[in-house]
Parts: C-alpha cells; structure tokens; sequence
C-alpha cells in the first residue's frame, strides 16, 4: 500500500516542477520532491507542513537550479533538503 499521495504539481520556477504529496496516515506531514533540468527526485522537504512554507521551497529549488545551472557538480552529493 502506498504511504504518499500526489496533491499538487507545482511550476512555480522555469526549469523545475515541485511535486507536493502528504503522508496517508498523517496529513498534516507532507513531502515537496523536485525534478530540476530533468534530474529528479530532489527531496526537498518532508515533515510537518506547519515548519515551511512555499517561497522556502521555492527559494531552495532556485538555489539548487542555479548550482546546477552554473555546473556546480557537488550539488549531487549533498543532503539539500530544508532542515
């Protein structure tokens, strides 16, 4: 049985679409995953929705777009996701 469902795609940044799913056993936790240039499955954040809101998401997608932008290759190594 699948723990997440999708909620919403998001297009907030060109280049990268925001993937918003919410755990099924607590909907109050959700997870913002990002595909940025085609590379996919950034987890971006995963925790209560009370702890972030949509510009740290977006704010955190363009950092990593323009790391990955300015060929940055570290970026791919490290943990990105919001704290």
């Amino acid at each position: 049985m699948k723990k997440w469902k999708i909620i919403a795609r998001h297009f907030w940044i060109a280049g990268t679409t925001i993937t918003e799913s919410y755990n099924i056993d607590n909907d109050k936790i959700r997870r913002f995953t990002a595909t940025i240039r085609g590379w996919r499955n950034w987890l971006i954040f995963e925790g209560d929705i009370t702890k972030v809101n949509a510009q740290k998401i977006a704010d955190k997608v363009c950092e990593i777009r323009d790391r990955i932008d300015s060929g940055d290759k570290t970026v791919f190594n490290e943990d990105i996701r919001i704290a």
